[in-house]
């Protein structure tokens, strides 16, 4: 068995993983005795593991020995996307462009659904990593890290994702002036404005 800090470290990568990924639904339970034995670790590290997702809101504290991912709410999830929205112009008055393109998302196609989410995830992702600020990197991370779950949907309610991913890149990396915040509100306000859709299609995953 690995060392208690190795142990927990592998554990928190791959239990955010599952999170991210959608494998729990929201609302439903992970039950940190059957999840430590899948991962390999003894419970205290994934315990350790499980409470510094609590502290990032990707879990809550459950009963019987679980956590729980948190239930997504149309109201919810409107706050995170103005949240990131207003993350994003902050960190884009303090800074200088990006200079490279996140290479995660080269060639991608406005039809290739399957891929826009990870690579649009990877280039506000790379904006947080040139934040000057640390905390304006870290919460622009973490945020952008709680959205993933919705980008996995957003295909269901939105169209042409990869064509928006490309004007998102440019926006980010080399964009200039009022241009690079107005494509990056727009981006922001389609889904504010079909909140309710993507939020249902979400929480739809429960009867799957």
């Amino acid at each position: 068995m690995s060392p208690r800090p190795v142990a927990a470290e592998r554990a928190y990568g791959l239990l955010k993983g599952d999170v991210l990924s959608g494998r729990f639904a929201p609302g439903s339970t992970v039950i940190e005795r059957i999840m430590a034995e899948e991962y390999g670790v003894s419970v205290s590290p994934f315990r350790d593991a499980a409470q510094r997702l609590v502290g990032e809101e990707f879990l809550e504290i459950g009963t019987g020995g679980g956590y729980r991912v948190p239930a997504i709410s149309a109201d919810s999830l409107l706050d995170l996307y103005h949240w990131h929205s207003h993350l994003v112009r902050l960190i884009l008055k303090v800074q200088k462009p990006v200079q490279a393109m996140p290479a995660s998302s080269a060639g991608i196609s406005p039809v290739d659904l399957a891929q826009v989410p990870l690579a649009m995830t990877n280039c506000f992702r790379t904006l947080a990593k040139a934040a000057p600020n640390r905390e304006y990197a870290r919460a622009l991370r973490l945020a952008t890290d709680r959205l993933y779950v919705a980008r996995l949907h957003e295909g269901g309610v939105l169209t042409n994702l990869g064509s928006e991913l490309q004007m998102v890149e440019a926006a980010t990396a080399s964009g200039a002036g009022l241009d690079r915040y107005e494509i990056l509100w727009a981006y922001h306000r389609r889904r504010i404005r079909r909140v309710g859709r993507i939020a249902d299609l979400i929480n739809s995953a429960k009867n799957r």
